[in-house]
């Protein structure tokens, strides 16, 4: 099946996109480079090095991860922050011809770009939605000892935030010593496998999706700060982890998810 990627611009965005390379036959990518800049949340010097501090961490993980994905092995267009909103970028999207349009870490897409692939995208929302939605959504559940709320949510793109029918829900095999990164990028691989099997599933009619209910938490960029950060680190050197897997049957019950089996039967 003939497939457009619409993603971002780190490494973690790069593994993904080459990810479905080898698997569909990717014939564009669109690239948007990120509006985030987490230095100006900071409030005080010893701010700004705390968030620094997670950030460099995060950059180091993401690069021994993800480190044969240095490049996007498909015809790629690099653009600006809200880049694949712009008309001719969507007029290139359209002459494409695409099948199924993917998604994973572009700014919020516009109703003229979602309208001219109707039930045709998949969105990777790094967060279990409902019950996380919006931003920061697997560092939020570790800031506040949830972790077992950390993963991803394949789901239906519509204008609303990480709102669109569920396709499948996917979740990191925690272990002990996992670090908040680690976590993360265990989340993404799964991601991507995931986001591989919902195009193949929407293209053989085997996927409908699962209308979401309201609820949950939903954070905005605007939340994130370096005291978060600092709650973050102390829950793991707390032992969050330890006990999560202790207590890991009862924890995950709390849980509704979905998956692709599901819907097929």
């Amino acid at each position: 099946m003939r497939a457009i990627v619409l993603t971002s611009t780190m490494q973690r965005h790069v593994f993904v996109a080459n990810a479905m390379a080898a698997r569909l036959d990717v014939v564009g990518v669109w690239q948007e480079e990120k509006a985030f800049q987490p230095l100006k949340y900071a409030q005080t010097p010893e701010d700004e090095a705390i968030i620094a501090r997670h950030f460099a961490a995060r950059d180091a993980s993401e690069e021994a991860f993800f480190a044969e994905h240095r490049h996007v092995q498909a015809p790629t267009r690099l653009l600006p922050p809200g880049g694949c909103n712009d008309s001719r970028r969507i007029e290139e999207m359209r002459q494409a011809s695409p099948d199924v349009v993917l998604v994973f870490g572009t700014g919020l897409l516009a109703q003229s770009l979602i309208d001219e692939f109707p039930g045709r995208m998949l969105n990777i929302h790094l967060g279990l939605s409902p019950y996380y939605r919006g931003a920061g959504t697997n560092f939020w559940p570790l800031v506040n000892g949830e972790p077992e709320y950390c993963g991803a949510t394949i789901h239906f793109l519509d204008a609303g935030v990480d709102t669109g029918p569920i396709i499948a829900h996917v979740r990191p095999d925690i272990r002990n010593g996992d670090g908040p990164h680690d976590i993360g990028n265990k989340t993404i691989a799964a991601a991507a496998d995931a986001l591989i099997d919902a195009a193949l599933a929407l293209d053989a009619g085997q996927v409908r999706g699962v209308e979401q209910v309201s609820g949950g938490r939903v954070y905005k960029r605007a939340d994130f700060s370096a005291a978060a950060v600092n709650r973050l680190y102390a829950n793991f050197a707390h032992g969050m982890i330890d006990d999560y897997l202790d207590h890991k049957t009862v924890r995950d019950r709390a849980l509704a998810l979905v998956s692709m089996e599901m819907q097929a039967r």
